[in-house]
């Protein structure tokens, strides 16, 4: 019976391992800025590569980090205003810890009376060489309690988000003045500097 067991768990353990999250959100922070800029800090740890077919084990590529915000507007009506900005990171290695950062802008904050603090409800996307990650809890709000809640959430984000496109920013589009308290950061890849 021992002889049996030992390859089952084996098996088990090696499954478990592929089906590891390679990127994990840690936490998510608000923070206010200057003239009420509002930072929000996503902070990552790479766990290695699961995939079978990967370069080297110990290295995650192709990292996009996707950032929702959603303030209410009209809670019965169901209306709300939607940010979303996303981020790609080159590469990322075991044992890495490091914080994607997104900034509303001050005078944005002012127009859409929107408070300083964190949002009514926030959640991150991870995907890994174009294959999204499971729903993470640290990921996202206390407000989004379930995962039926998340995809009505991303769904009217999504549809419903256009108008606000390119406001919520990523670090590096950022005047320096409001960039507080910023380490950590990982490779990006900026395909909108190239020709």
């Amino acid at each position: 019976m021992t002889k049996f067991l030992t390859p089952l768990v084996f098996l088990s353990l090696l499954a478990s391992s592929f089906a590891q999250e390679a990127i994990t959100v840690d936490r998510v922070n608000f923070n206010s800025l200057r003239d009420k800029w509002v930072q929000m800090e996503i902070q990552l740890s790479c766990n290695g590569n699961p995939s079978p077919e990967a370069r080297d084990r110990r290295f995650v590529e192709n990292i996009k980090v996707k950032a929702y915000l959603a303030y209410v507007l009209d809670k019965s009506a169901g209306k709300f205003d939607f940010y979303t900005s996303e981020v790609e990171i080159v590469v990322m290695e075991q044992g890495d810890d490091n914080n994607v950062y997104f900034y509303l802008p001050g005078q944005i904050v002012d127009r859409d009376r929107l408070p300083t603090s964190d949002p009514d409800y926030y959640f991150v996307d991870i995907s890994v060489g174009g294959e999204l990650q499971p729903s993470q809890k640290s990921a996202r709000s206390s407000s989004i309690s379930n995962e039926a809640i998340l995809a009505s959430m991303k769904a009217k984000a999504e549809s419903e988000g256009g108008e606000n496109d390119f406001i919520l920013m990523p670090v590096y589009y950022v005047p320096a003045q409001y960039l507080d308290r910023v380490d950590d950061l990982p490779t990006f890849l900026r395909r909108d500097v190239r020709p």
